[in-house]
């Protein structure tokens, strides 16, 4: 499509060039009026310089390709909205190409929401003046919005794009029950995040609201408390049933509390990633409890995180890696594990009380001989959740290089650590030297038997940017 932009680019210019230089050639062979010329040829010779000064010709015309291919270079910009805006008021053509782009994910803040909402929501009744604009948005983010809109404008922005919405981040206050029936009929909505939502709605009315979503991949609930307040523990028995049924990406978060905890007795067998985090109420027994009985059974878990949990102790998830042996992805936060956490002795105890699951997520016996390896880890994320100090010794690359010569986590290739822990100063600096060459070692052994772990990585170099330990803000 590139090619071919480039050759209409270059045609267009070949045109204009050649007529161009046809005009210039035909004001050259003009000659001045002669003296003596009577005067009645003057009036002529007068317009005909009139004519010369505008010059007859239309306007240049780019091909769509071309100006979509303009287009693309503005989305990276800050001002991307105020200069997409500038383009649909150059032609036409200029509009049509623009405007699906300028409204695919508009940019909300407090002094454009208003006009936003009287150009999609001109009228309160639906049906007597509709926006054709508004089945252009597909992506609807309202987080920067605090008391710039209402609950009641909140449901009818959402009843006008539900069309084609496909991503919806709700604002902080004007999110409630009332919003419910709109958010049912977004059927193609992929992502849905309430995490900002100061007033949560009954998790039972939410879960039957997205129950019909069968595009709904990722959902975050609210970090709002309430969840199983004033609900009996069997209101909360029915609700495995409820989930979306093809949900992949799921934030557990807010005052989720022990009849939470225990009452979701199990998740959608779709689920591949499990984030919690954000949880004030939630503690130690509660958390290892639904691990054990929710998430283990799930087979197709890839990643898990957990973070933000105060009541938490810190040697709380110390058995996370053995009671989930599917998951090839953690991020944990370094104040709830310990060393242990990679210590085959420390779980032999495990080894006959937990159950375990096939590929289908089906109970069976366990092996009496089987190791407790976990063969499937490949990416570790250690986090910090704010403790002041005291935890940047909790887990070194000594352990993990310990771990990894033991057999423990004999696949792990990436290690990414939070900054705050502070593996970049000079005392662990070699350390860290010395877990990167480990990582790369076993991916290159990897790479020569043929037997690649991560997906998408391509040459001989791919090994090489792909293992070893990274820093990151956190």
């Amino acid at each position: 499509m590139a090619l071919d932009a480039q050759a209409n680019w270059n045609i267009c210019m070949a045109e204009n060039l050649k007529r161009t230089m046809k005009e210039k050639k035909q004001d050259r062979s003009y000659t001045e009026p002669a003296l003596g010329t009577e005067s009645r040829t003057e009036p002529t010779m007068a317009i005909d310089a009139t004519e010369r000064l505008t010059p007859k010709r239309d306007p240049v015309h780019l091909p769509d390709e071309l100006i979509l291919q303009i287009l693309d270079y503005t989305r990276i910009h800050a001002s991307a909205q105020s200069t997409l805006a500038s383009c649909a008021l150059v032609s036409r053509q200029w509009y049509a190409a623009t405007i699906p782009i300028l409204y695919h994910a508009p940019g909300l803040y407090g002094q454009n929401f208003d006009p936003f909402v009287r150009t999609l929501c001109p009228s309160i009744i639906a049906h007597v003046r509709d926006s054709p604009l508004s089945s252009l948005v597909k992506i609807l983010d309202m987080s920067g919005l605090v008391h710039q809109s209402s609950k009641s404008l909140t449901a009818r922005l959402l009843g006008r794009t539900k069309g084609n919405l496909e991503e919806f981040r709700a604002p902080q206050a004007s999110f409630a029950i009332n919003c419910l029936p709109a958010l049912s009929k977004c059927v193609r909505l992929r992502i849905l995040d309430l995490s900002l939502v100061s007033e949560s709605p009954p998790l039972p009315e939410l879960l039957r609201t997205t129950a019909n979503l069968r595009n709904l991949q990722a959902m975050r609930l609210p970090r709002s408390s309430g969840f199983g307040v004033h609900h009996k523990p069997s209101s909360f028995a029915s609700l495995a049933s409820l989930w979306p049924q093809n949900l992949q990406d799921l934030t557990l978060s807010g005052g989720i509390d022990a009849h939470f905890l225990h009452g979701i007795v199990a998740f959608p067998s779709t689920l591949r990633s499990l984030t919690i985090e954000h949880c004030p109420n939630a503690k130690g027994f509660a958390v290892t409890h639904l691990l054990k009985t929710a998430v283990r059974p799930l087979a197709k878990l890839e990643s898990l995180k957990i973070a933000h949990i105060p009541r938490l102790s810190s040697h709380a998830l110390d058995d996370v890696l053995f009671l989930l042996p599917q998951i090839n992805r953690l991020s944990v936060s370094v104040d709830y594990v310990t060393p242990a956490l990679f210590d085959e002795g420390h779980f032999h105890h495990l080894k006959h009380s937990l159950p375990a699951f096939n590929a289908e997520g089906d109970e069976q016996q366990p092996s009496p001989s089987s190791p407790l390896i976990h063969k499937n880890i490949r990416t570790l994320e250690l986090t910090n959740s704010g403790s002041p100090s005291g935890i940047e010794d909790k887990i070194t690359p000594i352990d993990i290089m310990i771990a990894i010569d033991e057999g423990s986590i004999p696949n792990l290739r990436q290690v990414r650590v939070a900054k705050s822990l502070l593996w970049q100063s000079s005392s662990t600096r070699e350390d860290v030297e010395a877990l990167t060459e480990a990582l790369q070692e076993g991916a290159r052994r990897d790479w020569e038997g043929r037997v690649w772990l991560f997906e998408g990585v391509k040459g001989k170099r791919g090994w090489r940017d792909v293992a070893g330990v990274w820093a990151f803000e956190g």
